[in-house]
C-alpha cells in the first residue's frame, strides 16, 4: 500500500512539471503551458493582501523599481522592497524577484542607498525655456569607491533585502554616443563603461552564483541606429527589451532586427523580458486620459495586447518572458488580468516561418501571425 501511494504521488509530482523547467544557476521556473509572463513595477509603500496574492498566483519572475514614494513617505525604496519580496515568496516559494538597481544616476526613493554614496556625484544643468534648470545627478563610476559602493548596494539587495539579484537599469548609459558622452565626453564615458563591466562582475560575486543580473536596455537596430546592449550578455543573466513598439514609433526591419535579438539571446541560454506597450501610450503619456476610468483604460489595453504578444511569441525561447502595462506603476496594468495569458499554449512547434514581412509560428495550442509592415497580428488558440 505504502509502494502504490509513494508511487501515485511520484506520478502526480511528474505530471505537474509537464511543460516546466526547472530554473538552473538561480533562474526562475520557466513554463510553455501558457504565456510566460513577468511583471515590473513600483512598489511604493507596499500593496494590499490580495495584490501580493494576485502577484504570487501569476507570476514567477517579478522586478520592484524603486518608487514612486509619496513626498511624505518617511520610509526608503529598499526597505519597501524586502517587505514586499518576502510578502510575495512567501505566498510563492518558486518566485524570483529583482531588485531595481540603476547604474547611472540615483533614484531619490532609495535613500539608504543614496545616503552611502562616496563623495560627489556628477552634475548636469539643463537649461530650460522659461523654467527652472533642471539638475541631473550622475553616478561618477571612474571612482573606484563608487564602484565599491554599487557593487556592495547589490549584495545588500539579496542579504539584507531578500530579493535574488538585481535589474540593473541604464546600463548602456556609457556606450558610444549614449547620454554620459553628452555629459562627461566621449573618453570619461567609455572610461565608466569599462568600470560597469568590473562592477558587474563584483556584484555576481557579492550576491552570488546563483543571483541574477538582468540588464536594460538590449535593443536591435534597423541599420541607421546600432544595436544596444549585446555586450554585455556574457557578464550578466540577461536582458530586458524595454521599447518594441513604444510609441509606435519604430520601422519594420527595426522590430524584426528586435525580434531575431531576443530569439538569438533566449537560444544562447539568456533570460529575456520583453516589454509590450498599448497602442494609446502617447495619448496616456500625454495626459490626454486621465477623466478616463481605470477599466476603460484596462479595456483599451486588452485590445491592444494582440500585436506585440505576437511579435513576443514569434521569437521567445525557453526563459523569454513577456511584460505588458502602459505605465510603471502597480496600477498601469501590471496588475490585471488578460485573456490570452490565461490560455493554454504548448511549447512551439518550432521556429517562425518568414515570408516578407509576414511571420508565422505554431505552438501547440495556438497559431501566431504577425505583418510587421502593417502592424497586424492574430493569435489563434486552439
Amino acid at each position: 500500500m505504502k509502494f502504490k501511494l509513494g508511487l501515485l504521488l511520484l506520478i502526480m509530482t511528474a505530471s505537474s512539471a509537464i511543460g516546466q523547467e526547472e530554473g538552473q544557476g538561480g533562474l526562475p521556473l520557466f513554463s510553455w503551458d501558457r504565456v510566460p509572463v513577468s511583471v515590473h513595477f513600483g512598489i511604493g509603500e507596499g500593496l494590499t493582501s490580495e495584490e501580493y496574492d494576485f502577484i504570487a498566483d501569476h507570476f514567477n519572475f517579478i522586478t520592484l523599481t524603486a518608487g514612486p514614494l509619496p513626498k511624505t513617505s518617511k520610509g526608503s525604496a529598499e526597505l519597501y522592497t524586502a517587505r514586499a519580496a518576502r510578502a510575495i515568496k512567501k505566498r510563492n516559494p518558486q518566485a524570483k524577484v529583482l531588485f531595481y538597481w540603476a547604474s547611472d544616476k540615483p533614484k531619490h526613493q532609495s535613500k539608504i542607498s543614496n545616503q552611502a554614496y562616496p563623495g560627489e556625484y556628477i552634475i548636469q544643468t539643463q537649461k530650460r525655456n522659461g523654467k527652472k534648470d533642471r539638475v541631473i545627478k550622475w553616478f561618477d563610476l571612474s571612482r573606484k569607491e563608487v564602484q565599491d559602493w554599487w557593487s556592495d548596494a547589490a549584495g545588500d539587495a539579496v542579504h539584507k533585502y531578500a530579493c535574488d539579484g538585481i535589474f540593473v537599469d541604464g546600463a548602456t548609459a556609457g556606450t558610444p554616443g549614449g547620454s554620459l558622452s553628452r555629459v562627461v565626453g566621449e573618453i570619461k564615458a567609455a572610461d565608466m563603461d569599462e568600470a560597469l563591466f568590473a562592477m558587474l562582475k563584483e556584484a555576481k560575486k557579492k550576491m552570488g552564483p546563483d543571483k541574477l543580473i538582468i540588464f536594460n536596455p538590449l535593443h536591435g537596430h534597423d541599420g541607421k541606429r546600432p544595436q544596444l546592449g549585446q555586450e554585455y550578455l556574457p557578464l550578466t543573466d540577461g536582458a530586458m527589451v524595454d521599447d518594441f513598439d513604444r510609441l509606435r514609433a519604430q520601422s519594420k526591419e527595426y522590430m524584426a532586427n528586435t525580434i531575431k535579438t531576443m530569439r538569438e539571446a533566449g537560444k544562447s541560454g539568456k533570460v529575456i523580458v520583453f516589454k509590450g506597450w498599448p497602442r494609446f501610450l502617447s495619448d496616456w503619456r500625454a495626459g490626454k486620459m486621465k477623466n478616463i476610468s481605470h477599466e476603460e483604460v484596462l479595456s483599451r489595453a486588452q485590445k491592444d495586447v494582440t500585436f506585440s504578444l505576437a511579435c513576443f511569441l514569434i521569437g521567445a525561447e525557453q526563459n523569454c518572458y513577456f511584460c505588458y502595462s502602459w505605465g510603471w506603476t502597480a496600477h498601469d496594468g501590471s496588475l490585471d488580468s488578460y485573456a490570452f495569458f490565461d490560455k493554454p499554449l504548448g511549447p512551439p512547434q518550432g521556429d517562425a516561418v518568414q515570408q516578407g514581412w509576414t511571420f508565422k509560428r505554431e505552438f501547440k495550442h495556438a497559431s501566431v501571425l504577425v505583418n510587421l509592415e502593417n502592424r497586424t497580428a492574430k493569435i489563434d488558440l486552439r
